[in-house]
């Protein structure tokens, strides 16, 4: 039984000290990917429910997108992206484009 607490304990002390050698910021990000992330794309012409139908289709193809949704009122796009996963602004902006809409910017954070 003391050898087990012996192990117990050294293996605490082993694994609490793994963030300690990660470096600087390394948990921050290793949070992050495993939340997602939350992009906003802020979008000019999309004006209808057709309009909001057809980037919803063409995001959700993406393997790296959990949900989309089209906020026609203020013209963005919301796109949740899948633990791990992100998509570059380029690759954002060309399925944009390719649908038809021109992209303002692009904001991300964290998903919670």
């Amino acid at each position: 039984m003391k050898t087990f607490k012996t192990l117990a304990l050294a293996a605490l002390l082993g694994l609490s000290a793994a963030p300690a050698l990660a470096a600087p910021g390394a948990p921050a990000v290793a949070a992050q990917q495993a939340k997602g992330e939350f992009v906003t794309a802020h979008v000019n012409g999309l004006v209808c429910d057709f309009c909001a139908q057809s980037i919803q289709k063409v995001f959700k193809k993406e393997a790296a997108v959990k949900g989309v949704h089209v906020d026609l009122d203020s013209g963005e796009i919301h796109i949740s992206m899948k633990p791990g996963q992100s998509m570059d602004d380029a690759a954002i902006e060309k399925l944009i484009r390719k649908s038809g809409y021109s992209l303002t910017s692009i904001e991300r954070e964290a998903a919670e």
